[in-house]
């Protein structure tokens, strides 16, 4: 017979609760959500300069490691093999961990594309008969700093222009890529398909998987818990995998010089946002 004072079921959320309140002490709480960025690579292939027409893959298997860094770390992201983490990309202080001997109650995830950026060659008839020389416009071309292009002068339609109204890439590649959440380097659970996040505000009316609002995401009223730094369960991280290839015929821009001859990227890439939220729990500061 069940014992009346044992429920049989408790969320991690009251389970949690109920472990500090039984120890006695006051305790803090914040639903600040954590954040992390990853990005992910479209190769351009069979390019048809005569035609403006080539084909971009984004390639099975590739792999995105969220909340794995903190500020200051050093990761790849994009075009960039040795970017420095700041506050944008994340407001983890160390890598996998929470911040602050904190407890943190996984009840919603949330993920949107923050960027595409494209990747030309050098000398290409893009950037004639002016080749830019600012240097943030010039590592635009380079594929390392982001471009908003909503009237697609140099980024491929398929990307960004008026006529795509929604971010058509990142929505086509969210059914293909699967969600695991992982601590400690043993443990995993298998949350699902990405198709089934929304963009938890990322995006306008016309862009979001859903109503574009902050509680506009994928809920876990069970949750999970990711444990202060040091405790069980304390290395936490979020894998998301690219489970088949995608491929997106991409029409070329024309040169500017000769309107006939078209140019091609190298690479796109996308970046991605994940969002986690829920209740974070801690002692308070002794100072």
């Amino acid at each position: 017979m069940a014992d009346p004072n044992r429920p049989l079921f408790q969320t991690q959320r009251s389970r949690v609760l109920k472990l500090y309140q039984e120890a006695n002490q006051p305790f803090i709480a914040s639903t600040m959500p954590y954040h992390s960025v990853r990005s992910l690579a479209f190769d351009v292939v069979d390019v048809d300069t005569t035609n403006g027409l080539a084909w971009g893959v984004a390639r099975r298997g590739q792999t995105m490691d969220f909340f794995g860094y903190g500020v200051g770390d050093r990761i790849t992201l994009g075009a960039v093999q040795n970017f420095q983490a700041t506050e944008a990309e994340t407001n983890l202080a160390k890598g996998k961990s929470t911040n602050g001997a904190a407890d943190f109650i996984i009840e919603g995830v949330g993920m949107s594309c923050r960027a595409l950026l494209i990747n030309y060659s050098i000398g290409s008839g893009v950037i004639v008969p002016v080749a830019p020389t600012d240097p943030d416009v010039v590592a635009a071309f380079a594929g390392t700093v982001p471009v908003w292009d909503p009237a697609s002068i140099f980024m491929v339609p398929q990307g960004q222009s008026p006529a795509n109204l929604e971010n058509g890439m990142f929505q086509a590649l969210m059914p293909h890529m699967s969600l695991e959440f992982e601590w400690d380097r043993k443990r995993t659970a298998k949350i699902g398909v990405c198709d089934l996040l929304p963009q938890a505000g990322g995006a306008s009316y016309l862009r979001a998987n859903g109503v574009p609002s902050s509680d506009n995401r994928y809920e876990i009223p069970e949750g999970y818990v990711w444990r202060r730094d040091g405790e069980p369960d304390g290395e936490f991280m979020a894998r998301v995998t690219l489970e088949r290839a995608l491929v997106v015929p991409l029409s070329l821009r024309s040169d500017i010089t000769t309107p006939t001859a078209f140019d091609a990227p190298l690479r796109i890439y996308m970046e991605l946002l994940m969002r986690v939220y829920g209740l974070e729990v801690q002692l308070p500061s002794a100072n």
